[in-house]
């Protein structure tokens, strides 16, 4: 009996094993690829991407949490610390490091996020929204993992709208409106503009010199208060053209003067 009995646990322990090793497995580094705007909802999206693996992960995120992060990845520098300058400075003055921070799952609809911290010899686990840790591991410059789970279950890239998928292919750049909110945080004095939140490498626009981060104010002398002004105004170019860009970067005016091929 009690050979049958041993045989049972080990047949119910063995049967549980592959679960819970999945569960386990190791995680995949990400990288923070761009932050850019769903056209169908108007909600930020941050897209992480695992170059080894060859796999993207798009989170949509808050308002707040996408100029944070976009902010890090431009350098840009606030003239007084905003919620996840404050964390970073609390995490150093506590003595702590961060380890890494790790997307763990996807629950209806939900994005779930751990950041992991070293306290004196000790590992800490913090539950977070997955946008939060990605801003404070980027400026604590601390690497970003996603469970292998997390990306079998990631919901598909937002899908350009047409206008917007015409503006990527002439000129190469991905953008949003400049919100009342995202100027604040910025510390913009515009309100109204066009935020471009991601050039392509070897695009006319990166050619010419445009980058993320910058505000796109006029066209040809043209006001663009909107991505659907910018929108109209490639619309009615012949090419090949000459565009003369008129955008802030980091508060100061300049001029982006990108040719179009034919």
């Amino acid at each position: 009996m009690k050979k049958y009995l041993g045989l049972f646990i080990l047949f119910v322990f063995t049967s549980l094993t592959p679960s819970s090793e999945a569960s386990e497995a190791t995680p995949v580094e990400m990288q923070v690829k761009t932050v850019t705007l769903d056209s169908t909802s108007q909600t930020p999206v941050v897209i992480l991407e695992s170059p080894q693996e060859n796999k993207l992960l798009p989170i949509w995120i808050g308002n707040n949490e996408a100029a944070s992060i976009a902010m890090e990845l431009e350098h840009v520098v606030t003239p007084r610390p905003l919620t996840h300058d404050l964390i970073r400075n609390i995490l150093q003055g506590l003595g702590a490091t961060l380890h890494r921070i790790t997307i763990t799952d996807l629950r209806d609809s939900t994005y779930y996020a751990t950041i992991t911290l070293k306290l004196k010899g000790q590992e800490v686990q913090i539950d977070s929204r997955p946008s939060d840790a990605i801003a404070v591991a980027l400026k604590m410059k601390a690497p970003i993992f996603a469970s292998t789970q997390v990306l079998a279950k990631a919901r598909p890239l937002p899908s350009p709208s047409k206008q917007r998928e015409g503006m990527r292919k002439s000129l190469g750049i991905q953008v949003q409106d400049l919100t009342p909110e995202l100027a604040s945080l910025f510390d913009l004095q515009v309100t109204q503009g066009v935020l471009v939140a991601d050039v392509e490498l070897g695009s006319a626009a990166s050619d010419a010199g445009l980058i993320r981060g910058d505000i796109i104010l006029k066209v040809n002398d043209k006001p663009v208060q909107k991505t659907t002004n910018l929108e109209a105004i490639l619309k009615g170019v012949k090419k090949p053209a000459q565009l003369k860009l008129e955008v802030l970067r980091q508060g100061k005016p300049t001029t982006v003067v990108v040719d179009l091929p034919g």
